[in-house]
């Protein structure tokens, strides 16, 4: 299709004011032939456009329109210059067809003042010539011009970019006060634009009536009669950019506009690419670009709308987004303007199309170390606002790109090639499962060569894999093996491996390991190696290592210089809770085993240390240490009875190891300790006792002194009645004296406090049962049972009669005449008896024991029952002992007291040594 010139004489009657067309020019034929003339549609929709747009503009205007069948039409006004005072203007006219030669190389807004309007040349085969372009829009103009508006720029070009992203979309108004930065914001948007779509560009500079103009861009000034105020029109009818003051249309955000600009604030406008088209079956022309003559504004909105649509030419579509944003990201980059901060404020297919390009730039090998920095601070900045799965393609991009790299330079490696990168978890096992194989094959190499050489491989496998992969676990095992040889130059090679190193994860792994294989009797390899000149490697990663370190450490620190500690004294000391700790470590199985070597070795303890030790670390931590076997001796001849004995015969009374004495020793303990503390069964626990005696034979002396003390605790809690009919009464009364005795004590502790006192005044049918079992005649009792019976009543029924009134020892001894008529009578003298004789028993709540239990009878004949001197006489409390056990310290509790006994037993009290 050929360029066609027109000349318009647009004039206006002076009388009557209406406007009339006259055409000055038609079209010549080209020198070679052909058609020259144009269809009268194609005229009549010329002159409609010349109307509407230029019939009140201003003289020097320029517009640029689209016409309904294809092509464009480009109009400049200028002046009347033979007759000035008339209201006329001289209309140059080109129609422009869809593929017009030249037309592909220059933009119709740099025909703006081209002197080549006034002087046409002469037609070639391609028809007649385009105006020469003046060059008055120069890059530097234009950034110039950019900066200077920088907070109008990103708005503008999003307007501009929705002219093509809606059919419906409104027509940008901009007013300003000189025509000149009107052209301006067209030759921007131009070049802001992909090529096609900036010759697609229409618009008119000026327009005094801009309802009517069909143009997308039309330029007012401040004479203008629209609105600029108005909010249905700034709203919803056009896109207003005001440079006048005005308020302009609200900003809606736009990814390829915002990026656009950064380009153009950065000195650097953006250099889009020619949009890609394919040719296709010819599309039915859109609506007219020409409104009707009425030309409301309306019909201005709609012309814009057709101008949109019909932006692309008949018989082509377009095969790819010519506002991508991937095109303008690398420019980004190469300003050094890109910011992932910015872009993270892209929504959907806009954002991952950003990453996606920034991800095929990082792996162009192209890329210098400036270009991979940039795209490494996006990568992070990226990461500080979207999730994984959009920062995924780019840091996995990079980290292929470092990990590549440090393949080739492992040795050297010197920091982590991942550091940095918001890798999710997704990416890392990608990474894992495509570089880990070859990460691992190389440190495997290098592990068979000199330790020095371990350092690069060892980190790139920790970086990949982290302290848990398979490579890594052969060099800490190959490390551990050469740090427990302190005395070979390799040892000083793999702490210097490790320091270089430096990672936090493989420390860990290293001590672990450490103490694995330096635990128990093994201890004595670590200690060579603290003691050693690389030991300051361990001792300054004790606040990561295992407690079994640790305590090797302080073995070593206590056991020597000026310290010097040993045995028991060492074990304490280096079993002490740590600073905020609330147990010990030696409760941990491992750190005991270690500890009882460091302290013990193959050796034992002292017997009197047994009991230290429990409290200590507890039975359970002993037994899972392996350490129970050290312990049965002690079991089986303590030498005193503690409560930590019964606690290690509770756990070792059911373990396979124990022989028969000694599981029969802890099931004695067992069952008088469960008796004690529940008082259930009390027939059963009699019945059991005899065979277990026997089983455990010999039984040591303060072990059985100690079951016996159990015992009565229970027997002293059970009520009269169940004591009686169980048979616990009977072995009781033919019991040995110190079970006897222990339950005497256990009796008069429970009358030793005052409060219990009142209480059991007030209960006399319990007191009434007391007497009667007591005083029971039995089949079999001893000598010291009666003697010990009368202490009892005297001591506690004795002491409670003292606070009843008549009425409560009437109840007694109703309670006892439903017996029979004779126990009534026992009652009745033995109550007045007490009452006459005011024994100092009666007013002295409780007496003390004959010999504290687990220490041993007294010996010559002093205990009652001996038959080698008299046992305590009706009525008087019973002696201490003048002799005690060799090896003990002889008991001395107070004068006429008993000590309180506790109904259960906390950690560490010994029926030996109670609370006093």
């Amino acid at each position: 299709m050929l360029i066609r010139r027109l000349s318009y004489l647009l004039d206006r009657e002076p009388d009557t004011g209406n406007v009339r067309l006259r055409p000055l020019r038609s079209p010549e034929p080209p020198p070679g032939g052909g058609e020259a003339g144009l269809s009268e549609d194609l005229l009549a929709q010329v002159e409609q456009i010349i109307a509407l747009t230029h019939r009140r503009t201003p003289h020097g205007v320029l517009s640029c329109s689209r016409l309904p069948a294809g092509g464009s039409l480009l109009c400049n006004g200028r002046d009347d210059d033979e007759d000035p005072d008339r209201q006329r203007q001289f209309i140059e006219v080109l129609h422009l067809p869809a593929g017009a030669a030249g037309f592909d190389r220059m933009w119709p807004i740099d025909t703006w003042r081209s002197r080549s309007w006034d002087t046409p040349g002469p037609a070639d085969e391609h028809g007649d010539p385009l105006p020469v372009p003046e060059g008055h829009f120069g890059r530097e103009m234009l950034v110039r011009f950019a900066q200077e508006q920088s907070s109008r720029v990103a708005p503008f070009l999003a307007d501009v970019r929705r002219l093509w992203a809606d059919p419906a979309g409104r027509q940008i108004v901009i007013a300003e006060e000189d025509p000149e930065t009107i052209v301006r914001w067209i030759a921007l948007a131009c070049a802001s634009l992909p090529e096609r779509r900036a010759r697609e560009l229409t618009f008119v500079t000026v327009a005094d009536e801009p309802h009517e103009a069909p143009q997308q861009i039309i330029g007012i000034g401040p004479d203008s009669s629209f609105d600029r105020h108005d909010p249905l029109l700034l709203g919803h009818l056009y896109r207003v950019h005001d440079g006048l003051g005005g308020p302009g249309s609200p900003y809606v955000p736009d990814p390829w506009a915002e990026l656009t600009a950064a380009l153009w604030q950065a000195g650097k406008p953006p250099t889009p690419g020619p949009s890609t088209f394919s040719t296709v079956q010819a599309a039915p022309p859109g609506p007219a670009a020409v409104p009707s003559a009425a030309g409301t504004s309306a019909s201005g909105s709609s012309s814009s709308g057709a101008s949109s649509s019909g932006s692309s030419s008949a018989g082509t579509a377009e095969a790819a987004d010519p506002f991508d944003l991937a095109a303008l990201v690398p420019q980004l980059l190469r300003t050094g303007t890109a910011s992932g901060d910015g872009f993270a404020a892209l929504e959907g297919e806009s954002l991952h199309a950003v990453v996606t390009s920034l991800a095929s730039a990082s792996q162009d090998p192209a890329q210098g170390a400036p270009a991979v920095e940039e795209l490494t601070r996006v990568c992070q900045e990226l990461g500080k606002h979207c999730p994984e799965s959009v920062t995924d393609p780019l840091a996995l991009a990079l980290a292929r790109r470092r990990l590549a790299a440090a393949l080739d330079q492992d040795t050297g490696l010197r920091h982590d090639p991942l550091v940095g990168l918001p890798l999710g978890e997704a990416a890392q096992r990608s990474l894992r499962s495509e570089f880990g194989p070859r990460f691992d094959k190389g440190l495997g190499r290098r592990l068979r060569g000199p330790v020095s050489a371990w350092a690069g491989p060892l980190h790139l496998a920790l970086v990949l894999h982290g302290p848990q992969g398979p490579g890594v676990e052969d060099a800490v095992n190959r490390l551990v093996r050469v740090l427990l040889q302190p005395r070979i130059p390799e040892c000083a090679d793999a702490v210097a491996v490790l320091k270089s190193v430096g990672h936090q994860g493989l420390n860990r792994r290293v001590l672990a390991k450490i103490a694995v294989e330096t635990a128990g009797r093994r201890s004595y390899l670590l200690r060579e190696l603290l003691m050693s000149p690389h030991g300051e490697w361990v001792r300054s990663h004790l606040d990561i290592a295992p407690p079994s370190v640790r305590m090797v450490e302080l073995a070593v620190r206590w056991g020597g210089p000026p310290h010097h500690l040993r045995g028991v004294e060492l074990f304490a000391k280096l079993a002490e809770p740590a600073a905020g700790a609330a147990v010990s470590a030696a409760t941990d199985p491992p750190t005991l085993e270690t500890l009882w070597g460091l302290v013990w070795g193959a050796g034992q303890p002292e017997r009197p240390d047994f009991p230290a030790i429990l409290r200590i670390c507890g039975a359970e931590a002993v037994l899972a240490a392996n350490l129970g076997t050290r312990f049965l001796a002690w079991l089986t001849s303590p030498g005193r009875f503690d409560r930590e004995l019964v606690e290690f015969a509770q756990a070792v009374h059911r373990r396979p190891e124990l022989t028969g004495r000694e599981r029969a020793t802890a099931q004695l303990l067992v069952t008088a300790d469960n008796f004690a503390r529940t008082s259930r069964a009390p027939r059963d626990v009699v019945d059991s006792l005899g065979d277990l005696r026997r089983a455990a034979s010999p039984v040591d002396g303060p072990v059985w002194d100690g079951v016996q003390y159990l015992l009565a605790r229970g027997f002293a809690a059970l009520p009269p009645q169940e004591l009686y009919q169980s048979g616990a009464l009977s072995y009781l009364a033919t019991g040995e004296p110190a079970l006897q005795q222990h339950y005497r004590a256990a009796v008069q502790a429970d009358f030793a406090d005052d409060a219990r006192i009142g209480r059991m005044a007030a209960q006399p049918e319990i007191i009434a049962d007391l007497f009667y079992v007591w005083r029971k005649d039995l089949t079999r009792s001893s000598r010291e049972w009666h003697a010990m019976v009368d202490e009892l009543l005297r001591q506690t029924i004795g002491v409670v009669l003292r606070r009843m009134s008549d009425e409560q020892r009437g109840a007694v001894a109703t309670r006892l005449v439903g017996r029979s008529n004779n126990w009534l009578q026992s009652w009745l003298r033995w109550s007045h008896r007490m009452a006459a004789g005011g024994s100092r028993d009666t007013q002295i709540p409780g007496a003390p024991a004959s010999y504290p239990p687990g220490q041993g009878q007294g010996q010559g004949g002093q205990g009652p029952g001996h038959g080698h001197g008299p046992g305590p006489r009706p009525g008087q409390p019973g002696r201490p002992p003048t002799s005690h056990v060799p090896g003990q310290p002889p008991p001395s509790p107070p004068s006429g007291e008993l000590p309180p006994l506790p109904p259960k037993y906390p950690p560490g009290y010994s029926p030996s040594h109670p609370p006093r």
